[in-house]
């Protein structure tokens, strides 16, 4: 009986290692930005539940059409919410958690309600609401936080509560019942 000595080739097995390498550090927060875009144009009953978790997060959002709904948690350094509501029945719960964040939000037409929520330094808040029914309620804890809430047309309200050191609110209202 002859055995013969096998050669092992690792040419294949070497670039198979350097491109899962590539592939997981490129999946790094660190190294890559993590973007959610979303339209939703004139779809009944629109709905949107976004979770993000890491740094330099961008989401962006536009809802154009009928029960727009919109929730969000966004948890960690640098991020940014920019959503659009257009028609209908409008809302928006979204919940921010970090440092260097910010939030604009426009609501335009009919029902607009927002809740916000944020939790850390250097947060930021900025909405638009215009025509009917308006409620803008924010809530704010930590350090170097402002606020900036526009309210045009109709039933507008406005609750804001902030916790912590240099805190800045400016609320406008235009028209009918403020």
């Amino acid at each position: 009986m002859i055995f013969k000595k096998r050669t092992k080739q690792n040419h294949f097995s070497v670039k198979a290692a350097i491109i899962a390498l590539t592939v997981c550090a490129l999946s790094f927060p660190s190294l890559s930005q993590d973007i959610s875009e979303i339209d939703e144009l004139m779809v009944v009953g629109n709905t949107a539940n976004i979770n993000q978790s890491g740094d330099a997060l961008l989401l962006s959002l536009t809802q154009q059409g009928v029960n727009n709904h919109y929730i969000s948690t966004q948890s960690g350094f640098n991020n940014q919410i920019s959503a659009i509501q257009q028609g209908t029945n409008n809302s928006v719960i979204a919940n921010q958690s970090g440092s260097d964040i910010e939030a604009n939000i426009l609501q335009a037409g009919f029902n607009n309600v927002l809740l916000m929520n944020q939790l850390g330094s250097s947060l930021m808040v900025d909405v638009d609401q215009i025509g009917f029914d308006n409620l803008a309620v924010v809530n704010q804890t930590g350090n170097e936080n402002a606020i900036w809430i526009q309210q045009y047309g109709s039933g507008n309200a406005v609750g804001v509560t902030q916790w912590g050191v240099s805190q800045h609110v400016v609320v406008t209202q235009g028209n009918l019942s403020n």
